[in-house]
């Protein structure tokens, strides 16, 4: 029996996430891949915990992302919420083409801010 399927979404873009810790009250995230129904819960457990304590600004570089769908939007969204009841912040780093276009189809790019780069991104 052949098996001639081609490889679901996430078999072909899995999501990587790697954290790095550029001072001690900001984080650069660095996500690679699709971010969608099937992998937007794994974003959001690293991204959450990294919100939850006050004052810290967390860098969310999308230059990588190939592909987001309205669950990624919904974990993006939602890490700005938890951000903005702890007093800390969220801000996009260099999204790509496609996440531009959807940032902007939503709205959602007039209360996710993005920048070119981490150093663009005031204090």
């Amino acid at each position: 029996m052949s098996t001639d399927r081609p490889p679901s979404r996430e078999q072909r873009h899995p999501l990587q996430v790697h954290v790095r810790r550029l001072r001690t009250d900001r984080h650069l995230v660095r996500v690679v891949g699709d971010l969608d129904l099937h992998t937007a819960s794994h974003l959001a457990d690293v991204l959450q915990p990294l919100v939850l304590t006050g004052g810290h600004s967390l860098l969310v570089d999308l230059s990588d992302v190939a592909f987001l769908d309205s669950a990624g939007l919904t974990c993006l969204i939602a890490v700005y919420r938890t951000a903005r009841s702890t007093g800390a912040r969220v801000a996009l780093i260099a999204p790509s083409e496609r996440v531009r276009r959807m940032l902007a189809l939503t709205g959602t790019d007039q209360v996710l801010h993005s920048y070119a780069s981490p150093d663009a991104v005031p204090d």
